[in-house]
């Protein structure tokens, strides 16, 4: 092995900075970036590339095409997390509230909204919503077991109050603000009396 091939034995210095690790990040970052600002018309590979300093070459190595860059970036900003062990049914609402929000940040922005709204890219669309059902599993299990428990009401339409939490945060972001902690609270403040049992 040469003194070159011990400093650099992955071959690194060798290759161009869009081949090194963390293009992929740059990608979907980009490609997320994009999708909030113009929505899914706006991405192609050129844009991405302009907005990544990733090489098309590069790119086009990674994804087929810009259909499969847009499933890759919202699959990583729907990353299922895990949720911490003993809190309270109310501090695991309000944490799984808090990862939600980093979501709905990530992929949500005036672009996306725009395309959801007139359903320009049925495709796109379709992606979305297929992936939000999958990724939203955790919130309904979780307050499946919630009810099971007792601590949240019997007879809880679980699948409405998940549609009613991510469009809270949802709305909140089109309305120009941002989902924060104080945001979670009173959230959880205004809805904690429905999804409880009624006081004897």
């Amino acid at each position: 092995m040469s003194v070159h091939d011990a400093d650099h034995p992955d071959g690194a210095e060798d290759r161009p900075a869009e081949d090194r690790p963390g293009a992929d990040e740059r990608i979907v970052a980009a490609t997320l970036q994009l999708l909030r600002d113009r929505g899914p018309a706006g991405v192609n590979v050129e844009a991405v590339a302009a907005a990544s300093g990733v090489a098309k070459t590069t790119i086009y190595r990674r994804y087929a095409d810009r259909d499969a860059l847009i499933v890759a970036a919202i699959d990583a900003a729907t990353t299922e997390v895990t949720l911490p062990e003993g809190m309270s049914t109310y501090d695991t609402l309000h944490w799984l509230l808090g990862a939600a929000r980093v979501r709905v940040q990530d992929i949500v922005g005036r672009g996306t909204v725009a395309a959801i709204l007139i359903d320009d890219d049925g495709q796109f669309t379709e992606q979305l919503r297929v992936m939000i059902r999958h990724r939203s599993h955790q919130l309904v299990a979780f307050l499946d077991e919630a009810v099971a428990r007792g601590d949240l009401r019997q007879g809880l339409d679980v699948k409405l109050t998940v549609s009613v939490l991510l469009g809270a945060a949802v709305g909140h972001v089109i309305r120009g603000g941002e989902p924060d902690e104080e945001w979670a609270d009173r959230l959880l403040t205004l809805l904690w009396p429905a999804l409880t049992p009624p006081a004897e």
